[in-house]
């Protein structure tokens, strides 16, 4: 039921059906999922990665469902150490280890592939579990550069098999309400939109900081913001304008050529104007993460470090704070709603058409940063 504020509770509804019950394989009989010919009880999944992030996605997979209506195949990474712990991890599964990815996507007996490698990899290899006619949840972004970005889209419309982003905020109940409240008129008209993502402990090693390897700062870490800005307006930007570089963090480490901080403004339709700041050497105690949209009418809603939503309506000056009820691990209800997807032949919430829009929309905000000038969508289309 809407409250009086236009706020419902529509997308929690749906949200703690995926995570009520336990497991959503459990139980199934055989050959019961659509989406995975002569799967028998299992879904059956195969690791492309398991270093932070893939033993991440690992460990929350592995919280799911038990060993009776999960089995995690194959693991692969070129790292020998890292794929002997993931290995391990799976006890009594005991998946094959793997150093070549390709060897695995050549495996009869894995039905869905999880993505967790650097960002420089995400294209080439979903373009490949894509034609190995395989199931895939590939970690954000999809690529570095649109031409990337169109491969993967592209393999996947013709592919035909299930393929979720990973874009864990679509499954957190703190942004669902937010894009409830605005798609579900508690604003009116959208306005204007400023958001941040004001923190520190960013990486200083690695590929992270490579933007040949990571794509830059906007593209590896802010996508996220670019997805639900994307989602919340049902639409992309048209355009974008910014500055940005490297001041606090010159030669950490040595050779650094990601950003340390960018601020850039985004043109939607309907001139909806939208402003993105990102810093990562955030002293304790400031910043944190927010998301504000101002509507008409002197209504507005937000959103602050994904926990706390607020809708306002002027003239009577009162905020409604609206508790949130407690949220799963975002993480595991989009692991969750990728494997109900594949069950029930169902298009995921963060499907490729989401992955593209939010994907593109962070390179088009760094081709302006960078280049220092006002950057048109078109240029993405390629």
């Amino acid at each position: 039921m809407p409250s009086r504020n236009g706020y419902t509770r529509r997308r929690f509804i749906r949200t703690a059906g995926i995570a009520a019950g336990g497991a959503l394989l459990s139980g199934l009989p055989a050959g019961s999922l659509a989406g995975v010919p002569g799967a028998n009880e299992f879904l059956r999944l195969g690791w492309v990665g398991v270093g932070g992030r893939g033993s991440s996605l690992l460990r929350h997979a592995l919280n799911l469902v038990s060993v009776s209506t999960l089995q995690v195949a194959a693991i692969c990474d070129i790292d020998a150490a890292a794929r002997q712990r993931a290995v391990a991890a799976c006890g009594a599964m005991k998946p094959a280890g793997i150093q070549d990815y390709r060897e695995l996507l050549e495996r009869k007996d894995v039905d869905a592939v999880i993505i967790a490698t650097p960002i420089h990899l995400h294209a080439e290899h979903a373009v490949a579990v894509m034609k190995a006619g395989k199931h895939c949840y590939c970690e954000k972004p999809l690529g570095r550069t649109p031409q990337e970005v169109k491969a993967v889209h592209e393999a996947v419309k013709a592919a035909g098999k299930k393929f979720q982003v990973g874009f864990q905020w679509r499954y957190h109940n703190g942004f669902l309400a937010l894009v409830d409240a605005v798609q579900g008129g508690a604003v009116g008209k959208v306005h204007f939109v400023t958001a941040a993502r004001h923190v520190g402990g960013y990486p200083t090693s690695g590929w992270y900081v490579d933007r040949s390897l990571s794509g830059d700062l906007i593209v590896e870490q802010a996508v996220h913001e670019m997805n639900i800005f994307c989602w919340m307006l049902k639409a992309h930007p048209l355009r974008a304008a910014g500055f940005g570089g490297i001041n606090a963090l010159k030669d950490v480490p040595p050779g650094r050529t990601i950003m340390d901080h960018y601020g850039v403004t985004y043109e939607f339709p309907e001139g909806i104007d939208l402003q993105y700041s990102h810093c990562v050497y955030t002293p304790s105690g400031f910043g944190g993460l927010h998301q504000t949209v101002y509507g008409s009418d002197g209504r507005g809603v937000s959103l602050e470090d994904t926990t706390r939503l607020s809708l306002t309506k002027d003239g009577k000056k009162t905020t409604t704070q609206i508790p949130l009820p407690p949220d799963q691990d975002a993480t595991e209800a989009a692991l969750q709603s990728f494997a109900q997807s594949i069950r029930e032949d169902k298009e995921p919430l963060a499907n490729v058409d989401a992955g593209r829009n939010a994907t593109l929309m962070a390179i088009l905000g760094r081709t302006a940063i960078h280049e220092r000038r006002v950057a048109e969508w078109r240029e993405m289309e390629v």
